[in-house]
């Protein structure tokens, strides 16, 4: 369980705080689902203890995260810096990282190689000379394949093509344990409607609702009596209802839609 309690974090003293008095419970396999710019890597960051938070406190199964952080078992995210450390090829890297936090080094190349980064290639450069998605697929499968109790994924389906997409959203069903994916991309919903997703706009979070929920609900502006969810953001009142008026979540394609209509608001 990830526990985060009354959270700020902000990077230098007088600006104002990216993450902003954030509080949630996460226990299962959630969507932190928001716009670009949003907060929601410097979120994952401060959960996974790699930036000083402000104040409050970010707990995982009871226990400050400050306390346990680089032990084993415990908790993987897919951000780069963490994997990105070493002068060996990727292959040796991957072998490594698996070796030292117990992880399953066969299951991570089946997955790579199902991404379209096979073994060969991984042996034949540093995990720097790797493409874009291909290093994101790498500290992706490498999150999942460490058989920790906690995986963090920031952004995983970037630049990635439909099949492999739905390759990852198997790998994704697969993993049994607290599982944490930002994203932008509303099409998530309908790929994992078991799931529960809690919004991110301007460094605060808003819910969880279902995703099983939101499938049919759509975006308008205002603060509406029977809303599933309300939020704010660039100075404008949202929510979130089941109803045909608004914009279809699903359609909306990401989450940068909403500052669309903010601006439509202010012109």
């Amino acid at each position: 369980m990830i526990e985060i309690s009354d959270l700020y974090v902000k990077y230098r003293w007088r600006q104002e705080p990216i993450i902003k008095g954030v509080t949630a419970r996460f226990d299962d396999k959630h969507l932190i689902l928001g716009p670009n710019g949003s907060g929601k890597t410097t979120l994952f960051r401060a959960i996974a203890g790699l930036t000083p938070i402000s104040s409050g406190e970010v707990l995982i199964d009871g226990v400050d995260v400050s306390t346990i952080y680089g032990e084993p078992g415990i908790l993987a995210v897919n951000l780069s810096e963490v994997y990105n450390v070493l002068h060996l090829n990727a292959y040796d890297n991957l072998r490594l990282y698996m070796d030292l936090v117990g992880g399953d080094l066969d299951y991570a190349l089946s997955l790579l190689e199902q991404l379209g980064v096979d073994k060969m290639l991984l042996k034949r450069r540093k995990l720097w000379e790797l493409s874009a998605g291909q290093q994101k697929a790498f500290s992706t499968i490498a999150a999942l394949a460490s058989k920790v109790k906690h995986v963090l994924l920031d952004e995983p389906f970037e630049q990635l093509d439909p099949a492999r997409k739905s390759r990852l959203i198997e790998g994704l069903k697969e993993y049994n344990g607290v599982l944490l994916l930002n994203t932008h991309e509303t099409w998530l919903l309908t790929a994992l409607s078991d799931w529960s997703t809690v919004f991110v706009f301007e460094g605060k979070l808003y819910g969880p609702v279902p995703v099983s929920e939101l499938l049919n609900a759509s975006l308008v502006m205002g603060d509406e009596e029977e809303a599933l969810l309300r939020f704010e953001a660039s100075g404008c009142k949202y929510s979130l209802v089941k109803s045909a008026k608004g914009e279809a979540l699903t359609k909306l394609t990401t989450l940068d839609k909403v500052y669309e209509l903010a601006m439509g608001v202010q012109r």
